[in-house]
């Protein structure tokens, strides 16, 4: 497979389904995310169609859209929270996938009491590795 329909870096491509499980949905909510942010479009719509188009169990859906609404409620709260410590760069100028990762992470953390942080520290390095 090319680098470039390597979209999650695991050997998958954007059109095959990411797995059904908590990673999996961590996934969707990223590429939710950045459609939202790449195409002014609605992210929990876009995780309505990635979800509908991966076949995602309700459980994985459950999750993603648990991240994706924490996410979405206290972006800029969160976005300010990373942009604090972030050294010897703008905030702005740190890849907007990047940026959005860390959103995802920290939302998991702060407001997602059931996942220990090591756990969404360690997802959110897996995604960024992808």
């Amino acid at each position: 497979m090319s680098g470039e329909d390597d979209f999650f870096g695991d050997g998958t491509s954007a059109d095959e389904a990411p797995p059904n499980n908590r990673h999996g949905a961590r996934q969707v909510a990223l590429q939710a995310l950045y459609w939202e942010q790449s195409a002014a479009t609605d992210s929990c719509g876009a995780l309505d169609q990635l979800c509908a188009r991966f076949g995602l169990a309700q459980e994985v859906q459950s999750f993603a859209a648990e991240l994706l609404q924490c996410a979405a409620e206290h972006a800029d709260e969160l976005d300010a929270l990373a942009a604090a410590r972030v050294q010897h760069w703008r905030w702005e100028r740190i890849a907007r996938i990047d940026r959005l990762i860390l959103r995802l992470a920290l939302a998991e953390m702060l407001f997602i009491e059931e996942i220990p942080v090591r756990v969404s520290i360690f997802e959110a390095v897996e995604l960024a590795k992808s």
